[in-house]
């Protein structure tokens, strides 16, 4: 057998400073939530936000306050709805802080992860269950968090077929 050489991967500066910037903005939106520092420019960037965030975001930080973008996160899911309905900008701030990855490494990692599982014996997969096994397989930390006695418990308990079936879960 011929074993391949595999040239190591080197950067391109370019990438490296499109990184920068990402991480950059990530920094101003990040410190625009937690200390409250509007920015116009960040702003008008962005179609999800409004210069509305410039009157709603110190109100919001009057009433709530948190030293990260992760307590505000907890913050808006104990909010009742109609509380939270009057923050909108700043909920929508909030938002994009967390589904926008600081730099593409993120995705990179995802694409690698489906290389790997999608392998020649998962070639017949269907595209649905390819995208459960992806997200498994990138948030594995959480599922290892997960109790499978209290999942297998609720299905069975959850139908009277299943409970004739299985028994008692115990």
């Amino acid at each position: 057998m011929s074993a391949r050489k595999q040239k190591p991967r080197t950067r391109d500066p370019s990438s490296t400073t499109e990184m920068m910037k990402d991480l950059d903005v990530q920094n101003k939106l990040s410190s625009m939530l937690l200390n409250g520092e509007y920015d116009a420019d960040l702003v008008s960037r962005y179609p999800e936000l409004s210069s509305k965030l410039e009157l709603s975001l110190p109100f919001f930080r009057g009433q709530f306050q948190s030293s990260s973008v992760e307590g505000y996160r907890q913050i808006f899911k104990a909010m009742n709805p109609s509380v939270r309905a009057m923050f909108g900008e700043v909920e929508a701030l909030l938002r994009l802080l967390l589904v926008s990855p600081a730099s593409s490494t993120e995705a990179e990692r995802s694409f690698s992860a489906l290389r790997r599982l999608k392998t020649w014996l998962r070639g017949t997969m269907t595209q649905r269950r390819l995208n459960h096994v992806m997200v498994c397989h990138i948030h594995r930390e959480r599922l290892a968090q997960v109790k499978l006695e209290e999942i297998a418990e609720q299905f069975v308990v959850s139908s009277d077929d299943r409970r004739r079936i299985f028994g008692r879960f115990q």
